[in-house]
C-alpha cells in the first residue's frame, strides 16, 4: 500500500463508539467477574481453561473493532477501504457507481465488467454505517464528491 494522503475519509461514528465501549465492557466484565469468583473458585480454573477465556476474549473484541474500524479512503489513484480486518484498492478503472439504498445498513461500490453470469460484482463500504443516519448520508455525498473529483484529476 502506498503513503499517498487521501482526498477524503469516512468511518462510522456509532459503531466506533459502541465498539469500543462494549469491548470495554466486556474486558473489565470478565477480569472483575474472574476476581469477584474468591481465590478458593480462582484456584480451581486450569491452564486451559483461563487460555481459553481469554481468546474467547480476544476474539471478541477483534470482531467488534474490526466493524467499528471500518474505513473509506478516496486517493488520487484508487478508492481504499477497509472492511472489518480486511483492506481493499480499487483503482479508479475498475469503480463502477457507488449505491447507497434506502435503509441498506451500508453503501457498495458496483466493480466496472461483468461476472461470468453477467452481473456485476459489488464491494461493501462499511466505513459508512446507515446506523450514523444523517452524518452516513453527509458522508455518502461527501465520498461521491471526493470519488467524482478523484477520478477528473485522474483522468478518467
Amino acid at each position: 500500500m502506498s503513503s499517498v494522503t487521501p482526498t477524503f475519509v469516512a468511518y462510522p461514528r456509532g459503531p466506533r463508539y459502541a465498539a469500543a465501549g462494549f469491548s470495554s465492557v466486556l474486558v473489565v466484565g470478565a477480569v472483575w467477574a474472574f476476581l469477584a469468583l474468591g481465590a478458593d473458585v480462582r484456584s480451581r480454573f486450569t491452564a486451559l481453561q483461563l487460555v481459553t477465556l481469554v481468546i474467547f476474549l480476544i476474539v471478541m473484541v477483534t470482531f467488534l473493532c474490526a466493524l467499528g474500524f471500518s474505513t473509506i479512503r478516496v486517493l488520487p489513484h484508487a478508492l481504499r477501504f477497509r472492511n472489518g480486518l480486511r483492506t481493499h484498492e480499487l483503482p479508479w478503472s475498475e469503480v463502477g457507481p457507488i449505491r447507497f439504498g434506502d435503509g441498506a445498513p451500508w453503501p457498495h461500490v458496483v466493480l466496472r465488467g461483468a461476472s461470468a453470469e453477467g452481473d456485476h460484482d459489488t464491494r461493501m463500504l462499511m466505513g459508512i454505517q446507515g446506523s450514523d443516519k444523517a452524518y452516513a448520508h453527509a458522508q455518502y455525498e461527501a465520498l461521491l464528491a471526493a470519488v467524482s473529483a478523484a477520478r477528473q484529476a485522474a483522468g478518467e
